[in-house]
């Protein structure tokens, strides 16, 4: 079943595609020789200032992304200790991924490659086509994010993931997940999804 997007959607819509557009299509940095068994590749996507995309790909150990999974558990566990929202919007705005509004991997139970999202602070929602983003490049062809989300974990924004064309989201598949929510695996078709929707709580 299809449902028509509402205007605040096509508002959003229009705004990737004519505003900010996507993401630059430069490729990821090259993972050091000999150590691509080793690393696991990290995408950042943070929403600047002006209303464009910057998209950033670095390559972290496992015991790296443990180690940010550990400071994030710490972070959620901690928030009724003195921990307030606004230490939780500051680190939205970290150049690493501790802090992000939401986590993609690429594989179940929170394993395998990473994309960050980060929501542009003050902005009601934002939507981000999954399609326009790098996951990796195979020496053929670079290969998007769309349709390859198997778990979460959502930050300080719940939302969705969703199928949508460019004026359309579909009623089914969707994946709505709530702020701070671990999911190591997702309920809906994940090879579907390709499109990204966090709100403000």
């Amino acid at each position: 079943m299809m449902k028509h997007a509402s205007p605040w959607m096509v508002v959003c819509v229009a705004g990737l595609v004519l505003g900010c557009g996507g993401p630059p299509e430069d490729p990821p940095s090259e993972v050091p020789e000999g150590q691509q068994d080793a690393l696991i590749s990290q995408t950042l996507i943070r929403a600047l200032p002006d209303g464009t995309l910057s998209q950033e790909t670095t390559f972290i150990t496992r015991a790296e992304q443990r180690a940010q999974i550990e400071a994030r558990e710490a972070l959620f566990r901690n928030r009724g200790e003195g921990v307030t929202q606004q230490d939780l919007d500051d680190l939205a705005i970290d150049g690493g991924c501790a802090g992000s509004s939401l986590w993609l991997f690429d594989q179940p139970a929170r394993r395998g490659r990473q994309l960050c999202l980060y929501k542009q602070a003050g902005a009601p929602v934002a939507w981000l086509d999954l399609g326009t983003v790098t996951r990796y490049w195979d020496g053929v062809r670079f290969v998007r994010w769309s349709g390859a989300v198997r778990s979460l974990w959502s930050g300080v924004h719940p939302g969705s993931l969703m199928y949508c064309t460019a004026t359309l989201c579909y009623a089914s598949p969707y994946q709505n997940f709530n702020a701070n929510q671990p999911m190591d695996t997702l309920t809906a078709s994940a090879s579907q999804l390709n499109w990204a929707y966090l709100y403000d709580p």
